[in-house]
Formats: structure tokens, C-alpha cells, sequence
């Protein structure tokens, strides 16, 4: 079973030719890239923890609070701490793409 990082790392390994660059800096191109794509993964996250917030709160006759503070089995944990490690992946992937190396 392959792991959301290795997929993430296979499709950067995968990719063809370098990245191309529209601004003059490439730390500023590379802080914009982090920024935008923070910016989806939050709008996607915030999307998702708002409906499903609403809907188990209304079949359980509790607040979204209630369901926030609820302490996490240590299953949940793990689960937790290997979807922040793809989410930074995901995030900073371009500073780990093979392809901006071989460019510079």
C-alpha cells in the first residue's frame, strides 16, 4: 500500500521538464506556490469540517463545540499526524521538486 507521500513524491518524480517561473525571483515565486496552495487545502478543509460539523452535531443533539473538544483515541492520533506530514508535503512540495535542482 503506498502512502499519500510516496504518491505525492511519484507525481513529482513523474513530471516532465522544469517548472516554469512567471515572476523574476524564484523565493518569491516559491512563497507565492506555498501561498496559494495553503490557501486551497484550507478552503477544501474548511469546506469539509463545516458540513461535517453540521451533520453529525444535528444527529447527535450537540453543539459543533462539543464535537471539537472531544478527546481523539490514539488510532486517531496516528491518522492525524500522517495527514499533516502529506498536507506539508503537499504544501512545500516545491521545495522539495527534483526538477527546481536541476534547473539552478
Amino acid at each position: 500500500m503506498t502512502s499519500a507521500t510516496d504518491a505525492i513524491h511519484s507525481v513529482i518524480a513523474a513530471g516532465r521538464g522544469t517548472r516554469p517561473a512567471s515572476l523574476d525571483n524564484v523565493e518569491t515565486e516559491q512563497v507565492l506556490t506555498i501561498a496559494l496552495a495553503l490557501l486551497v487545502e484550507l478552503s477544501v478543509a474548511n469546506d469539509r469540517i463545516d458540513l461535517l460539523e453540521r451533520e453529525v452535531a444535528g444527529l447527535r443533539g450537540i453543539t459543533p463545540d462539543a464535537l471539537r473538544n472531544a478527546p481523539l483515541p490514539s488510532v486517531a492520533i496516528a491518522e492525524r499526524q500522517e495527514a499533516l506530514e502529506a498536507l506539508q508535503l503537499r504544501v512545500l512540495r516545491v521545495m522539495v521538486d527534483p526538477r527546481a535542482a536541476a534547473s539552478g
